[in-house]
């Protein structure tokens, strides 16, 4: 197989490898295999010599190109809450499955699975509760009150 095609094979296994495993660095490596793989389309250099240009190529691009793409694949973030982005399970009514009381945490079901909740009243098993919060600095325990009506 040629040597052209070996790195050029390397610079496509790297950036698809870079698409897996998204860190952007994978993606200067790949760009230092093309690099290599088109002077080798021109030259012929010795192996060190190729290795010589994929490293330089490679910390080339790296330091040359690294801030902007990371401006560009990264793209801006918001603190501001989106709209249809369900994070927080505040308001949301769910079954008691073991009793709660203020000395002792129950269990709830939320989203098809048990977890931990504190009250600061007694509530028994099968009764519905709202969920107000996280307890105890936690997300995996529920702050949850009591509930008089079940609205659909």
């Amino acid at each position: 197989m040629a040597p052209w095609l070996i790195w050029f094979l390397l610079a496509l296994a790297l950036a698809f490898l870079e698409m897996a495993m998204p860190g952007l660095i994978l993606i200067f490596f790949s760009i230092g295999s093309l690099v290599t793989s088109a002077v080798l389309l021109l030259f012929d250099p010795s192996f060190t010599q190729q290795i010589l240009i994929f490293l330089l190529s490679s910390m080339a691009s790296l330091l040359l190109l690294r801030r902007w793409m990371s401006r560009v694949f990264r793209g801006d973030s918001s603190s501001r809450q989106r709209d249809n982005f369900d994070d927080s399970p505040v308001g949301i009514r769910v079954p008691v499955i073991k009793a709660i009381s203020p000395a002792e945490r129950g269990r709830i079901r939320y989203r098809g699975s048990d977890w931990y909740a504190t009250a600061g009243e007694c509530i028994e098993a099968d009764a519905i509760v709202e969920i107000v919060g996280y307890a105890d600095s936690s997300r995996q325990v529920y702050c949850v009150k009591s509930v008089t009506s079940i609205q659909g």
